[in-house]
């Protein structure tokens, strides 16, 4: 197989493992309860987005090789993909940390004299 033929076939895996990321976590039932129901899909989240981006890092490597056009950036999109992702991800818990609850004062409550 050539250059050409590995690169189209560690594409089209990375984009099945990318694309399953997001189906099979949200085709996987939620478990537990309360605050932590549905955790578990995260973690099928992160299962597949993990293997994506290890292969997106070998497709970073192979582009080194592959003369200057289309193939190479092709090897480069999986992981400025990911990188993406993860600024994404950064990007909320940061804005989230940012957003505090504005501190309400309570209003004053009357003041009653107990009558004698």
């Amino acid at each position: 197989m050539t250059d050409r033929h590995w690169l189209l076939f560690l594409v089209v895996l990375w984009a099945g493992l990318y694309g399953a990321s997001f189906i099979v976590a949200h085709l996987t039932e939620p478990t537990g309860d309360g605050f932590v129901r549905g955790v578990n899909r995260l973690g099928v989240f992160l299962q597949f987005q993990g293997a994506a981006s290890i292969l997106a890092l070998v497709l970073w490597r192979m582009a080194r090789g592959l003369s200057r056009g289309w193939q190479r950036w092709l090897a480069r999109v999986p992981l400025l993909l990911a990188l993406g992702l993860l600024l994404l991800i950064a990007g909320v818990i940061v804005s989230a940390g940012f957003d505090r609850p504005r501190a309400e004062v309570p209003a004053a409550l009357p003041v009653t004299v107990p009558v004698e």
